[in-house]
């Protein structure tokens, strides 16, 4: 399944599920690197099937794992310890996203495994860091995003804090771990050493939240939750206006910018048919307009409850006035350019049929992805035991009769 891409060549053996872990691996799948899954006998990884679907793969299991080779091994047993061990040796990264201190109970820690393979590169995404005072809590994208500041800037003023929709912790940490691995590799191949990787979930959503720091030392205190507005600071018009036909995700975000100088206020004004509004003072500023949001606001949505949120987007971003529709899964999915551009990709599952699923974001010159469906349980057993540590049909025969894979 490796094609010609950046990673070609290189070998993962990946002990991931869930999101975080397959995130990464899927992506250095995507880059060119042979994927080594490694998957409970019979059962598959926990997120391989649902409650509600024990006996087909769910999709949330078929978008994660494209292009990667599943084997199954029972980590139980020492015979599947000894074919893991052969394939550690083999590998060039280790990826694992277990419970705290799981890959160590399993005997495959990093110290275990660089005594079998000194140059490997041994990565780990965990919700809190592993030196710390909560490095055995269990954590979920929600509880990574709580401790890594998400929620405590998201939400209606005067409300509760509220989680994001986008699984940021999962999927950044993982994002953020193939980039630390592909790194690894390039220092590996230029200074000759291998090394461990330590991805806390925490950590990634604090990198995401830089900007929050601003707002803290202008105003000593920690940033206050701005709904649809400007975290940064309180301008106007920032925030989410109605459009036809008024179905619940018909919204259009606009935002001018705060900075002096800026002549998107005016546009914008222009644009809606109001340029009488410039000459009111309370909408002199960026800041007066926010005290008077409550009068500006309802001028706004009255020009964009006249079109559809293509439609005020399309002329509002023409007018230099920045606009964004809200973009629903349906709107994603069924947007031509997008699947013109390889972000929604096509593929077919034999129990599924057709999927349009989110692909490789990132476009790269030399890197031409071609889209492998994600791998039936134990697909490469064959080929990986028999053909990379050259188990004998014999040996391979009697570890399947065993249950070891």
């Amino acid at each position: 399944m490796s094609g010609l891409g950046p990673l070609s060549g290189y070998k993962v053996l990946d002990f991931t599920q869930f999101e975080s872990g397959t995130v990464c691996t899927e992506t250095l799948a995507w880059m060119g690197a042979e994927i080594w899954k490694v998957e409970r006998p019979g059962k598959g990884e926990l997120g391989r099937f649902s409650v509600a679907e024990p006996d087909v793969d769910s999709v949330g299991f078929i978008i994660l794992n494209m292009n990667k080779k599943s084997i199954t091994c029972n980590l139980k047993t020492k015979e599947g310890m000894e074919l893991i061990h052969k394939l550690v040796k083999e590998a060039d990264v280790l990826v694992e996203n277990m419970g705290p201190g799981s890959i160590d109970k399993l005997g495959l820690g990093y110290e275990d495994c660089k005594k079998i393979n000194e140059k490997i590169v041994f990565a780990q995404i965990k919700g809190f860091g592993l030196d710390g005072p909560y490095k055995d809590y269990p954590a979920f994208n929600p509880i990574a995003a709580a401790v890594g500041g998400m929620p405590a800037v998201t939400g209606q003023p005067g409300e509760m804090p509220v989680q994001s929709g986008i699984n940021l912790a999962d999927s950044g940490g993982g994002y953020m771990c193939a980039m630390s691995v592909i790194a690894a590799l390039l220092q590996r191949e230029r200074q000759g050493m291998g090394q461990r990787i330590e991805v806390a979930m925490q950590d990634v959503v604090i990198a995401f939240g830089r900007s929050n720091w601003e707002p803290y030392y202008r105003e000593g205190k920690p940033p206050k939750r701005v709904g649809n507005g400007m975290p940064l600071e309180d301008v106007a018009p920032a925030g989410m206006y109605p459009c036809s036909p008024f179905g619940p995700n018909d919204y259009v975000h606009i935002y001018c910018s705060r900075h002096p100088g800026s002549r998107q206020f005016i546009n914008l004004c222009e644009v809606i048919g109001r340029k009488d509004i410039l000459e009111d003072p309370r909408f002199e500023t960026p800041r007066s307009r926010y005290q008077h949001k409550d009068i500006l606001d309802p001028i706004i949505a009255e020009w964009t409850g006249k079109h559809t949120k293509f439609e005020a987007m399309d002329i509002l971003c023409k007018s230099d006035v920045p606009a964004g529709a809200v973009f629903d899964c349906d709107d994603i999915t069924n947007d031509e350019y997008l699947r013109e551009r390889g972000v929604m990709v096509e593929i077919e599952h034999k129990d599924r049929g057709k999927l349009i699923v989110p692909g490789f974001a990132p476009r790269m010159s030399e890197n031409k992805v071609s889209y492998e469906i994600s791998p039936s349980l134990g697909n490469a057993n064959e080929e990986v035991y028999q053909k990379i540590i050259g188990l004998t049909e014999a040996e391979f025969e009697a570890l399947k009769v065993k249950g070891v894979i």
